[in-house]
């Protein structure tokens, strides 16, 4: 692999971020190909950087992260919730749902409460000092990734999602495997 110069970078704002997030200016020389490649990679760069910052933002404002504080918004928004239907609504394993309901419980923002007709139920309520941290929270609650995708037409969502799929086929087995298992990229 050849060194690429890099230019100076120009600075771009996120979308919902006060910060900004240098983007570099794709490289003089090489090929078309090559200049692609590299302009894909930033647009990655500028995403998880985006979610980053937000995730930063949320951790400054709240004291939770950025999945913690999505997790609260459904919670309070569906109120008697389970830890499955949690992982269900943010496309998690269940054992990481429990580990972010886990920390939203010790933190009073979250309770649990047994099911009356079925003890084996537990069911999920926001505390009033959780609705107070929702009142004080950035927006969107889901995140920037998820908010950005959800202003997308289908065929645009058709189209990325096809791509992603054609990346990941592409990419060694245990990144793919990664995704698969609803593993995240920042930990929680």
């Amino acid at each position: 692999m050849r060194a690429v110069p890099v230019r100076p970078s120009r600075k771009r704002l996120s979308a919902g971020s006060r910060s900004p997030v240098r983007v570099a200016a794709p490289p003089s020389g090489g090929t078309q190909r090559d200049s692609l490649e590299l302009r894909i990679l930033q647009h990655f760069r500028t995403v998880v950087g985006s979610a980053r910052d937000y995730d930063a933002e949320v951790r400054a404002r709240t004291g939770i992260s950025g999945s913690q504080l999505w997790a609260l918004s459904e919670i309070s928004h569906r109120g008697g919730m389970s830890v499955n239907a949690v992982a269900e609504r943010l496309a998690l394993h269940q054992t990481t749902a429990s580990n972010l309901v886990n920390v939203l419980s010790e933190k009073r923002l979250v309770r649990r409460v047994r099911d009356e007709s079925d003890q084996r139920v537990v069911r999920l309520y926001a505390t009033a000092d959780g609705m107070r941290l929702l009142l004080r929270a950035p927006r969107p609650y889901t995140g920037l990734l998820l908010d950005a995708l959800r202003r997308l037409q289908p065929p645009e969502l058709s189209r990325l999602s096809r791509s992603f799929a054609t990346l990941l086929g592409a990419m060694r087995p245990p990144a793919a495997a990664a995704g698969a298992a609803g593993e995240t990229l920042v930990g929680d």
